[in-house]
């Protein structure tokens, strides 16, 4: 699941400008950081986990299967990182669930790629679809049959979801990487904004639907009630998680500063609201689910997508004391 990069304006701003500084270079706000971090992971009752090892065996499935688009130091840390979300957050899952989860996070992160690359060929995959026509280009063919595979694992409904989520991705990464879009003045009355986009890139409803694949014999009354609320829970908890890397990269184009522009308060004030509305979030959730054969997937989910932050050295979340 791509990091959504949002851009804080201040005033009448463009959605491209840049702070002057971090604001870790301050102290204060380090340690105001460290703390809020600190208690968000308190209140989630994380529970420690270790990184995922070489012989990892979804690991070494994302190597081989995607063997031909390895140029580079980059492919094994996109391998890693798509089996470190599917064998921690879907721990619970059998493996042939965890591998098709892990290639849905190969295939999003190499699109955001593509996109920055050849946009035009992402621009025109929607409308190949509907036209009964072949993506162009090999990837994007394999992608579409990654997608339809999904109905192999997940019941018809949710596996509709899965595939509507992987779809807009792609229109979240071309709106993001619009040269209109990134260069527009940024209204503070534009109060949905920062969350339109940030939803439209994290795809975290496919991450959601991902939770109750067929093999648990989950229904779908079950959770579908909170199933908006698991989605606000991932796409924010991996904001506030990112957030400090981004902020020491000198990375503003990010939820938490475009909340803070458009809510008129500081980015460290819109990091706790931010952190209320993601706990928030957690307790209904668990209300709902707590005492029915979803709850455990729920849990696992929970835990391991923290893990999944802690456990990858480029959230540098030791910087912070959590491990």
């Amino acid at each position: 699941m791509a990091s959504t990069a949002l851009n804080t304006p201040h005033s009448e701003h463009s959605a491209s400008f840049v702070p002057s500084k971090s604001l870790i270079s301050d102290y204060e706000n380090f340690d105001a950081i460290k703390e809020i971090y600190s208690g968000f992971i308190d209140k989630l009752e994380y529970s420690t986990m270790s990184a995922i090892s070489d012989d990892n065996e979804t690991f070494q499935a994302l190597l081989s299967e995607f063997a031909s688009y390895n140029t580079g130091r980059w492919f094994e840390a996109l391998c890693r990182e798509s089996s470190t979300i599917a064998e921690l957050g879907y721990a619970n899952h059998s493996p042939a669930v965890r591998l098709q989860a892990a290639r849905f996070t190969w295939y999003l992160i190499y699109v955001d790629d593509l996109g920055q690359k050849f946009p035009s060929m992402l621009e025109g995959f929607q409308e190949r679809l509907l036209t009964c026509k072949d993506p162009e280009g090999s990837f994007l063919q394999a992608f579409r049959a990654h997608l339809a595979d999904m109905y192999k694992f997940w019941d018809p409904l949710p596996a509709n979801c899965i595939t509507l989520a992987g779809i807009d991705f792609i229109n979240g990464c071309l709106l993001e990487q619009s040269p209109e879009i990134s260069e527009m003045r940024l209204s503070k009355a534009a109060t949905s904004w920062p969350y339109f986009l940030r939803n439209k890139t994290g795809s975290a409803a496919a991450y959601g639907f991902f939770l109750f694949p067929k093999e648990l014999n989950v229904d779908m009354t079950t959770y579908i009630q909170v199933m908006e609320d698991i989605v606000f829970y991932t796409n924010l908890t991996n904001d506030i998680l990112s957030f400090y890397k981004e902020d020491i990269a000198g990375e503003r184009n990010n939820y938490i500063y475009n909340r803070a522009h458009v809510s008129h308060q500081s980015a460290i004030d819109a990091l706790r609201d931010t952190v209320k509305d993601t706990l928030d979030a957690h307790a209904r959730i668990t209300e709902v689910l707590k005492g029915t054969n979803a709850y455990a997937s729920w849990k696992t989910w929970v835990n391991g997508y923290i893990g999944f932050h802690t456990t990858l050295k480029r959230y540098r979340l030791d910087d912070l004391g959590i491990a």
